[in-house]
């Protein structure tokens, strides 16, 4: 079991996703969201920013290039 834990793409994916939520979760609390509004918030944008980074950085092969 020498591999890495995730690859360098998961990793920079995750990272670029909590950066998201935690900038959202900053910009709803100074609009003046509540705590809990702003955890509801973050959260939601780290599931909507996630997939569309894995869908946007390229993985194995792109479409375009399989065709």
């Amino acid at each position: 079991m020498n591999g890495p834990l995730m690859t360098l793409r998961t990793a920079v994916i995750l990272s670029l996703g909590a950066l998201g939520a935690a900038g959202t979760a900053v910009l709803t609390l100074a609009a003046g969201g509540s705590t809990p509004g702003a955890l509801l918030a973050a959260w939601a944008a780290f599931g909507a920013v996630v997939p569309t980074l894995h869908r946007l950085i390229a993985g194995e092969a792109s479409e375009a290039e399989r065709a």
